[in-house]
């Protein structure tokens, strides 16, 4: 199904067509490839707006998810016969944010998969709100990570830091 990848923030320069290779293959790990996704790029101000609208948070983030389906167990995409209606969602990034909030010897090109799969995961039903979600959560970014990293050479480690989940 289709994939689309956009950039429509000006203030980072980084290489888009690397950005849509990893979620191409992000997409093959989940094995999510049969649903429609939207990968977009924005600057803080935009980011902001969008996470002000929706979570009611007036700040900047770095990954924002916008799930098209309802998943009831996280993990286990409902079946939908009609191939136009297999949109899985959106993803938002704060491509500035990321950077401005990048340790010590990190790479953009290696943090955006982590907030992909972050997002991914969102997607696909999983959240943080509590300790045994955010287990849950943490531990299926890490899978994907853990294979990402084997194909690529990466790095990445889940977003989600041990211990740490959001209310």
């Amino acid at each position: 199904m289709t994939l689309v990848v956009k950039n429509l923030q000006k203030v980072v320069n980084f290489n888009i067509g690397l950005l849509e290779n990893h979620v191409m293959l992000l997409r093959r790990l989940v094995d999510i490839t049969s649903f429609d996704l939207g990968v977009v790029c924005y600057d803080n101000k935009s980011i902001r707006k969008l996470n002000k609208t929706y979570r009611d948070v007036d700040e900047s983030t770095d990954v924002l998810a916008f799930p098209f389906i309802e998943v009831i167990d996280p993990g286990i995409l409902p079946f939908i016969k009609d191939p136009e209606e297999r949109i899985l969602g959106d993803i938002a990034l704060g491509i500035p944010y990321i950077v401005e909030n990048l340790e010590e010897n990190e790479k953009l090109e290696e943090v955006l998969p982590v907030m992909v799969t972050h997002g991914i995961c969102h997607l696909i039903g999983y959240d943080h709100e509590d300790e045994v979600q955010w287990q849950q959560m943490y531990q299926k970014e890490l899978n994907i990570l853990q294979k990402f990293n084997d194909q690529t050479g990466y790095n990445c480690k889940p977003l989600l830091g041990v211990g740490h989940f959001i209310q």
